[in-house]
C-alpha cells in the first residue's frame, strides 16, 4: 500500500486539420517528418448482431499521401480458441474501398463460416509502409537500447488514443447478442465479498451506482477505486456476451505503482436477458499484479433499485 501512488496524467491534445491534409508528426522520432497515416473515412461498427451480417466495409484514406502500402492482419477468438491470420488484405493505392465479409475472415483463419458463432471476438491490426520504407504500427513506441528500431516508425503513444488514427490501425469487432434498449440500466445496489483481496477492497460495499448503456452489449458504471486521492472515477465496463456476462477488459483505476491497476474480464457467468432485476459480474482485480500484489478474481452482485 505504501508504494501505491496516483499517476497524474497529462492529456495531450492532437489537432488534425482536414483542409491541409493534416500534419501527422512524430517530432521526437522523425524530426517533424510526416508519418504514414491510413484511416477509415467513416469508422466501421464495433459490434454485429448476426454472423451473416458481419463485414468490414469503408473507404481507406492515405492522409498524408506518402503511404506505399497498408497491410491488415487479424487475431480472432473463436469459441475460446485464439487464431491469427496475416495479410488479410494489402493495399497499395488510395483511396481504397474495403469490403471484407465473414467468408473472407473464415477463409483467412482456415476455418468454416459455420465455426464462427455469436460471442466471438475479432481484433484487427495493421501496419503501413511509408514511401521511404519506414514501417508504422498502431502500437505504442518501444525504443529501448535492446531493440533494433532503425526501420520501425512506431507512432507516439498519445496518437494511439486518437480514434481517427486507430480506426484503421487497431480496431476490433464482436458478434454480440444485443440487449434491449433500457435493459440492465438504472440504479443498482452492489454487494459482494472482497475479503480475499490482499490489496484491499476495490471499493466499499454495499454501494449504489448508476448503470448506463454504452453499446448494444455493454453497460458501465463509475466508481472511485480503493482510495479517493482526487483521481477520476474508474469506468467499470460490463460485457454481456450472448448469455454470459463478465467485466470488460482493462478497466483502468487511475492508480498505479508501475504498470497500473486494472479490473479485467474473468470467468463469465450466466445472466437472464429477460430479467435485469439482479445479475452477477466477475472480474480480475489488479490483473497485472501491480505494486507487487497478485491479482484476484472477484464477484459482485448488482440488484436493481426500484424507485417509488
Amino acid at each position: 500500500m505504501k508504494k501505491l501512488k496516483y499517476l497524474f496524467l497529462l492529456v495531450l491534445m492532437i489537432s488534425v486539420s482536414c483542409t491541409d491534409q493534416s500534419t501527422f508528426n512524430n517530432p521526437a522520432i522523425h524530426e517533424l517528418e510526416n508519418g504514414s497515416m491510413v484511416r477509415f473515412k467513416t469508422l466501421p461498427p464495433t459490434n454485429y448482431d448476426s454472423v451473416e451480417g458481419f463485414n468490414i466495409t469503408g473507404t481507406l484514406e492515405d492522409v498524408n499521401g506518402n503511404t506505399s502500402s497498408y497491410t491488415l492482419n487479424l487475431t480472432a477468438t473463436i469459441s475460446g480458441d485464439i487464431i491469427s491470420a496475416e495479410n488479410i488484405i494489402t493495399v497499395t493505392s488510395f483511396p481504397y474501398e474495403v469490403n471484407l465479409t465473414v467468408s473472407d475472415f473464415a477463409s483467412a483463419l482456415g476455418i468454416e463460416v459455420s465455426d464462427i458463432n455469436m460471442g466471438d471476438f475479432f481484433q484487427f491490426y495493421a501496419s503501413t509502409t511509408r514511401n521511404d520504407g519506414v514501417v508504422f504500427h498502431g502500437t505504442d513506441p518501444d525504443y529501448g537500447n535492446d531493440k533494433d528500431n532503425s526501420n520501425l516508425g512506431f507512432t507516439e503513444g498519445n496518437l494511439n488514443l486518437n480514434a481517427s488514427y486507430k480506426s484503421a490501425m487497431d480496431f476490433n469487432a464482436i458478434l454480440a447478442c444485443p440487449l434491449g434498449t433500457g435493459n440492465f440500466v438504472g440504479k443498482y445496489k452492489i454487494t459482494g465479498d472482497f475479503t480475499n483481496n490482499s490489496v484491499g477492497a476495490p471499493w466499499s460495499l454495499p454501494l449504489e451506482v448508476e448503470v448506463v448503456e454504452t453499446s448494444v452489449y455493454q453497460r458501465m458504471f463509475e466508481v472511485i477505486y480503493l482510495l479517493d486521492l482526487g483521481q477520476p472515477p474508474m469506468e467499470f465496463v460490463i460485457d454481456f456476451i450472448c448469455g454470459k456476462v463478465t467485466s470488460g477488459a482493462y478497466n483502468y483505476s487511475s492508480l498505479a505503482c508501475s504498470a497500473g491497476i486494472y479490473a479485467h474480464s474473468a470467468t463469465p457467468v450466466d445472466y437472464d436477458v429477460n430479467d435485469d432485476s439482479v445479475f452477477t459480474v466477475t472480474f480480475n482485480d489488479n490483473i497485472l499484479g501491480d505494486c507487487g500484489v497478485p491479482g484476484v478474481e472477484q464477484t459482485i452482485t448488482l440488484t436493481k433499485i426500484i424507485e417509488d
